[in-house]
């Protein structure tokens, strides 16, 4: 795997494609030689404070929220973590698409806020989802909607074969949040496709609710990725591993942020 290192990146477009989903373009010489490591890479977004520009700072092996605490809190720019969307290196351009939340927390802020030409720092990463022969179930929210989309496409491209053993399960709160056409897209081709609309702080309830529901009779997955919401991917994996008795080494679980508070 790449050393992780810390990009400083320009933003060159900030388009609003739903009312609280945003699709931001960052500019940076080194995309055009960068490599996602998978379909469902993450990485950490710095961003600096009101009137303050992006300045690049030491950090520590991967422990990204550690060296931006150890700057002084007047300076101290925000951390947030997302996956990109798509990875143009002809133009040296990274698009990520971001759910806001008006003036909830700091990444909503900065994004909703943000202008062409403002500066941020951009954290490689890698990703965790993986290519198996067994049956999947690929359960997201909003914020890791722009993930399943990309995993669905590399099975496309990569195994089609693989599309029609994937179940797929979608919460969301709002379709203000979601890129349209995900079952226009992908409905025909995998095994299922569910999306579940619900009110926020009940995804997890809902998501647990419907997967009991749904392989009560019908054969269970054998590798499982659920991602977004810490305490809903969180349950998913307990779902799996304790009532269904799948190995953990079959189960990935991805928080990209949890509820009233920052994900370390």
């Amino acid at each position: 795997m790449p050393e992780h290192e810390l990009i400083p990146v320009i933003l060159t477009a900030n388009r609003r494609i739903r009312p609280r989903l945003h699709r931001l373009t960052f500019y940076a010489e080194a995309f055009r030689t960068y490599t996602l490591t998978g379909p469902d890479e993450f990485f950490g977004l710095v961003m600096p404070q009101a009137e303050q520009e992006f300045t690049p700072f030491p950090v520590d092996g991967i422990n990204l929220r550690s060296a931006v605490n150890a700057i002084d809190k007047e300076k101290r720019p925000n951390l947030r973590w997302y996956t990109v969307r798509a990875l143009h290196p002809e133009e040296a351009t990274v698009d990520v698409d971001v759910v806001t939340h008006g003036d909830s927390g700091p990444g909503s802020r900065w994004v909703c806020r943000a202008q062409a030409g403002d500066t941020a720092g951009f954290f490689t990463c890698n990703d965790l989802w993986r290519p198996t022969e067994a049956a999947q179930l690929l359960v997201a929210d909003a914020s890791a909607l722009p993930a399943l989309r990309n995993i669905l496409a590399y099975q496309e491209d990569h195994n089609p074969s693989m599309l029609r053993t994937t179940d797929v399960m979608a919460v969301v709160t709002s379709d203000d949040e979601v890129e349209p056409g995900l079952a226009a897209r992908w409905e025909a081709s995998v095994h299922s496709l569910r999306i579940i609309h619900t009110q926020p702080h009940q995804e997890t309830d809902a998501i647990i609710t419907a997967l009991r529901a749904d392989y009560a009779s019908a054969p269970r997955p054998g590798y499982v990725w659920a991602s977004g919401e810490g305490e809903l991917a969180k349950s998913v994996r307990g779902l799996a591993v304790y009532e269904w008795g799948l190995d953990t080494k079959n189960v990935t679980w991805v928080p990209y942020w949890f509820y009233g508070k920052a994900r370390p």
